[in-house]
């Protein structure tokens, strides 16, 4: 083979004996190396920690900020309270009967001179509240200097026998143990003991209001004799005993006040000539089932006038 064919049938390159000849050699590619790995794995996590120290830094920054806020408003509240503008110096009270302005100042607990917004207004009134005769009250501040309290009184509506006479009110609570002063001129609830009244204190009280409507409804007409007692019966109902004479008026349960007109016409008739008086009158029942007839207890044999037809009675005498 001459030397031109050995040329042609070379590997030799276009472009020129002297170029890189291009080989059949196979293309491999070679795994990464560590340690650029590791460069790599490191930049990421230092652009991610410039991310999250420049995220912890604006929350630094804010919390910072409120803290700042907070800190600033306590100070200035605090500057406001403390300022001598806002003082405590006059105190409004109204006294009533039982409740003076000495007493209700002590029990208030505050004083002229007092920082009048640092006072708490719900337990200056929950100190007056305690005081047996002080039905609501209400503490205010008004500004600059003034601190106004606004009380009301309890009414003692009876007297209640519980191992003591004991003051109650409209809604037929004990609220006090009354002085023999308080009880004067008032209408004892006898009938409910204290350990009842302890067991059972809802029902007693639902008792006692129970009466005291009864005394309303009585009191209405006026001229009706005064009533010193009533006697209340879990079983029998309601008594009226008068204050003049001590006459019993028992008037069971319900529909009072055609009872009590019933007994209207028991009065004139007692009082006519000659009868001595509401004093001749013992018991008188209103409390029995309705048989056209009252049966009426006298004193000392004492017979009254005939009543009306409307209500006749029964004479009884002892």
């Amino acid at each position: 083979m001459n030397a031109n064919a050995a040329v042609l049938d070379g590997e030799r390159p276009r472009g020129g004996f002297f170029r890189r000849r291009r080989s059949n050699h196979r293309i491999s590619v070679q795994g990464r190396s560590p340690l650029l790995w590791i460069g790599r794995v490191g930049a990421v996590a230092w652009r991610s920690g410039r991310r999250i120290g420049r995220l912890a830094g604006k929350l630094v920054v804010l919390a910072a900020a409120l803290v700042a806020c907070v800190l600033g408003g306590r100070l200035g509240i605090r500057h406001v309270i403390d300022s001598p503008r806002f003082q405590l110096r006059t105190i409004e009270f109204s006294p009533t009967l039982h409740l003076g302005q000495a007493e209700v100042l002590a029990l208030a607990g505050v004083k002229v001179g007092d920082r009048l917004l640092g006072i708490d207004t719900d337990a200056v009134a929950a100190r007056i509240a305690t005081h047996p005769w002080v039905k609501s009250v209400r503490a205010s501040r008004r500004l600059p200097g003034c601190l106004v309290i606004e009380a009301s009184e309890r009414h003692a509506a009876a007297v209640a026998a519980l191992a003591g006479l004991y003051l109650i009110d409209d809604s037929g609570r004990p609220f006090k143990r009354a002085s023999m002063d308080e009880a004067d001129g008032l209408p004892v609830l006898t009938g409910i003991e204290r350990g009842r009244y302890a067991e059972m204190r809802e029902v007693s009280e639902a008792a006692f209001r129970e009466a005291l409507a009864l005394l309303r409804e009585y009191r209405d007409k006026p001229g009706r004799p005064a009533v010193g007692e009533i006697s209340i019966d879990p079983g029998f109902g309601f008594s009226l005993l008068l204050f003049e004479g001590g006459a019993e008026i028992r008037l069971g349960r319900g529909n009072y006040g055609k009872k009590l007109a019933q007994l209207d016409q028991i009065f004139d008739a007692v009082m006519a000539k000659g009868t001595g008086g509401l004093s001749a009158l013992r018991i008188v029942h209103l409390d029995l089932p309705e048989s056209g007839r009252v049966p009426v207890l006298l004193r000392n044999g004492a017979e009254p006038s005939s009543p009306s037809r409307s209500a006749p009675m029964k004479i009884a005498k002892n």
